[in-house]
């Protein structure tokens, strides 16, 4: 029965509504950020009331009226700017508890015959439950120890073991390494109730038995006790354990006759107090690492006969205290980390009570898990496990961390889109649908990071798109500047000097009759070989005589100026 109501609370644990009445007896228990109804009287239109606070007792204590069933806000100091807080029915109800709510309460009733009656109430903020976690270790003194710890205010904790209660009511309960069974951790307060069963295996044993002539090894814990069985009865052998190093006679023997060592004859323990030989039994107390090693008993009869056993020790350390940690990284994976002391560590996974694949010492998991998760750590000499309570990861670090850079950037998009949309025809329809797809597109760190990628990719798309514009730009404008250049080296104007021989021109002058005579100005070529002078500006006269077979009695003649072009 108490099972099910301990599962019945949990169920109802994620909306806990309490009732009050400023006329009980006892203390007003109410659970932080959850729901309280306090009921003031049957029919609040009858009375006008106040509700005061009372912190020193003196006038100074915040007070909220009620007149007609409604509080009067503007005569309300306890629980102004508090939207939560409302009356209805003669019920003060508060719809999220928060600390500030502990404490004594007087409600002052107002008659229409002017008389006056109170009621107190104390109020006590408590926070619920929270998930509770069993975890166990196994100490060398052969004690198992079992942890139980939750969230929560004034918690009360107690233990049953296959259903029978334990006594001790702490966090903690101390129980026989052989202990065998499910065991239940309650906790509970004053507003609400969890529980957490795992179920119990005996520690492995840390005074360790082993016999020569087993044909496993013998694992032992380092710093504990190993009872090493001979025979039944050493009395009757003469006993000699010899370590086998190098197989040679220098390997360290340890003698035994009658059923005591012989110190004299024991160079393999020697020195050590804490090893004995009892009943056909090697005992050590406390194990060290140089007792790992392959040993052989060699039993001599009293007939002469010899015989020998053997035996493999390999000395571990136990597993200490087991440490889980969880870690959400931003690609969406949730790693859980589990760790331990001691040598040869073999870890399990289960989550819920079901057993994971992965046995190593950390597991990934989707970063919505939820639930009970436990890693169990083991070795051939010992055993222990932890059970942690998983959440699911809260949003990536980086979109928290970017928020603030990206913050003026959706903050000026948004706006942009606002103040365009306010210059349109239809401004405030628009303006408000744009609003809702930037708060769609941004409304989650997650999103904004994606947003915030989705921006730097364009931006630099737009970075390189125009770089390779002003790149394009320049290469043509400089191929262009070199075709100009060679076009007008190949077509340069060059005046040639067309001034006649010597001998022509006297010849000419003898022979023609004097005419008009113009002059020309011909230019020498400006483009020279650097090994030739560079020519001063000639003038020469061009005369032109027609032809005297056409006209021999006309004498004409024209000059003109001979442009050359070099193409």
């Amino acid at each position: 029965m108490m099972l099910i109501f301990g599962l019945m609370l949990l169920q109802t644990a994620a909306c806990l509504e309490l009732n009050c009445r400023f006329d009980q007896s006892d203390h007003c228990y109410t659970a932080l950020g959850h729901k309280l109804n306090l009921m003031m009287v049957q029919d609040a239109s009858k009375y006008d009331l106040s509700i005061k606070k009372r912190i020193n007792n003196t006038a100074d204590g915040p007070v909220c009226r009620v007149k007609n069933g409604r509080m009067r806000m503007s005569q309300c100091d306890l629980y102004n700017n508090r939207p939560e807080v409302t009356v209805i029915n003669g019920t003060l109800i508060i719809n999220r508890v928060n600390r500030t709510d502990s404490g004594n309460y007087t409600l002052s009733l107002f008659h229409s015959d002017g008389t006056e009656t109170s009621r107190d109430l104390q109020v006590i903020v408590e926070a619920p439950i929270g998930s509770v976690e069993v975890s166990i270790i196994c100490s060398s003194s052969g004690v198992m120890r079992v942890f139980c710890s939750s969230d929560g205010d004034q918690l009360l904790y107690s233990w049953t073991l296959n259903g029978d209660p334990l006594m001790d009511g702490n966090s903690s309960i101390d129980l026989d390494e052989e202990t065998d069974g499910d065991i239940s951790c309650s906790v509970k307060n004053h507003v609400s109730h969890a529980q957490k069963t795992i179920r119990l295996k005996p520690c492995p044993g840390l005074d360790r038995f082993c016999w020569f002539g087993q044909s496993d090894p013998c694992y032992t814990a380092l710093g504990h006790k190993l009872n090493l069985m001979m025979v039944q009865d050493a009395s009757k052998y003469d006993l000699k354990i010899k370590k086998r190093i190098n197989n040679t006679a220098d390997d360290p023997v340890c003698r035994v006759k009658n059923g005591r060592m012989r110190e004299t004859e024991c160079d393999l323990y020697n020195n050590r107090p804490e090893v004995t030989v009892i009943n056909g039994s090697v005992i050590i107390n406390r194990v060290i690492r140089t007792d790992s090693g392959n040993y052989r008993l060699t039993l001599e009869s009293s007939d002469g006969t010899e015989t020998s056993r053997d035996l493999q020790v390999i000395v571990e350390a136990p597993i200490g205290s087991v440490n889980v940690s969880v870690n959400c990284s931003s690609s969406g994976v949730m790693r859980v980390f589990c760790s331990s002391d001691g040598d040869q560590l073999l870890y399990s996974w289960t989550l819920n009570g079901d057993p994971l694949k992965d046995g190593n010492s950390s597991i990934d998991l989707d970063e919505g898990t939820e639930g009970n998760i436990s890693c169990s750590v083991k070795n051939h000499v010992s055993h222990a496990q932890k059970t942690i309570r998983l959440k699911p990861c809260p949003e990536p670090t980086t979109a928290a961390v970017t928020s603030s850079a990206t913050s003026s950037v959706t903050s000026s998009l948004t706006s942009e889109v606002t103040s365009s949309s306010q210059t349109s025809e239809n401004g405030t329809s628009f303006s408000s649908a744009g609003t809702n797809i930037t708060t769609d597109v941004i409304s989650s760190p997650k999103e904004r990071f994606k947003y915030l990628l989705y921006l730097i990719a364009l931006g630099c798309a737009a970075v390189i798109l125009i770089l390779l514009f002003i790149i394009v730009c320049c290469v043509y404008k400089k191929k262009q500047q070199k075709s100009i250049t060679a076009t007008a080296g190949d077509t340069e104007l060059i005046y040639t000097d067309i001034s006649p021989g010597k001998k022509d021109e006297k010849k000419k002058t003898e022979t023609l009759p004097a005419g008009e005579e113009e002059y020309a100005a011909v230019r020498p070529q400006t483009k020279r070989k650097k090994n030739e002078e560079e020519e001063e500006v000639q003038y020469g006269v061009v005369t032109f005589t027609p032809n005297q077979s056409v006209a021999p009695q006309q004498s004409y003649e024209e000059c003109v100026y001979a442009q050359v072009q070099r193409r």
